[in-house]
């Protein structure tokens, strides 16, 4: 218990105070987004909305349900509507990360109530077509609403992305700015690093394979920090997908002892399964440190 307690004070502080901050932005609540391990943006997946907000883009009404399961009792989940319209497509999304409840003490180490610490994210987005849906153009806004006990922070979000499909080579691309905020109430006066990233994405279908392959390149504008994302998609029958992803963080997850750990380190996994009105998702992610992520998420056509 108390070293589940250590993990938490670690996790916290290294999210929540640690300079970069609002790490929500950048959380998985889906098992598409896990289980690709943030690739996969210019794919048309439940956490589109987030990741580029063009390929949002749908002929059909959708409500999803996703949760994630970190470690140390941190979780993440979200509740999202899509809804087409002449005009495009509309979204509306609510996203939330409980870092969990935390033992309260004063400044001579005496306990008091206890407080517990999360995020809440609340957008909405549109999407539509250009050029007969050569090209799809996408925005995202919204409010992110930070607690940490008695204290808290808002912030106005925004993403915004374009798609070229280009069907000719089976493929599409993506370019998308993610996580562009503007403070409206900070927790102090202390200087705040939004995480704002550059993505660029491609997305290819393979001729000879039932097999969509995706690479995404994040350049994180506070710290020009890159990091490469690999993964895909495979449609099976009996309307059956496989997913999976890693990235190039698994260079710095590698332990040098456990060969079978190295090589499934930082590599994600799932499943859709669809029937004409229900779509069940289950993902998993695995750390180098031989720790998991599990992901399940449900989604109902309207």
């Amino acid at each position: 218990m108390k070293l589940l307690s250590v993990i938490n004070i670690i996790l916290l502080i290294s999210v929540r105070i640690n300079a970069t901050a609002y790490e929500a932005l950048n959380s998985w609540y889906h098992p598409h987004s896990l289980a690709m391990v943030g690739s996969g943006s210019s794919l048309h997946i439940a956490e589109s909305d987030r990741l580029n907000p063009s390929l949002m883009f749908s002929n059909e009404q959708l409500l999803t349900i996703g949760r994630v399961q970190y470690p140390a009792d941190i979780s993440s989940q979200m509740v999202q509507i899509v809804l087409p319209h002449n005009y495009g497509t509309l979204g509306g999304t609510i996203r939330h990360v409980s870092y969990g409840i935390f033992e309260g003490f004063d400044e001579n180490g005496n306990p008091t109530e206890n407080y517990a610490a999360g995020d809440s994210w609340v957008t909405i987005s549109v999407a539509k077509r250009l050029f007969a849906g050569k090209v799809h153009w996408g925005v995202s806004t919204g409010f992110l609403f930070s607690n940490l006990g008695e204290y808290s922070s808002t912030i106005l979000t925004g993403t915004t992305g374009v798609s070229l499909n280009l069907s000719k080579y089976n493929m599409h691309t993506g370019l998308a700015i993610r996580n562009l905020a503007v403070s409206i109430k900070d927790y102090s006066s202390a200087e705040m690093h939004f995480p704002a990233i550059l993505n660029l994405s491609l997305a290819k279908g393979l001729a000879y394979l039932p097999l969509k392959m995706a690479l995404d390149i994040d350049y994180r504008l506070y710290n020009r920090l890159m990091t490469f994302h690999l993964g895909g998609v495979f449609v099976l029958p009996y309307n059956t997908q496989l997913r999976f992803g890693t990235s190039s963080r698994r260079i710095d997850q590698l332990s040098q002892i456990n060969l079978i750990r190295d090589f499934f380190t930082d590599t994600g996994l799932g499943i859709t399964i669809t029937n004409h009105q229900y779509i069940i998702d289950i993902g998993t992610y695995i750390y180098g440190t031989g720790g998991a992520v599990i992901a399940i998420g449900l989604g109902l056509r309207l």
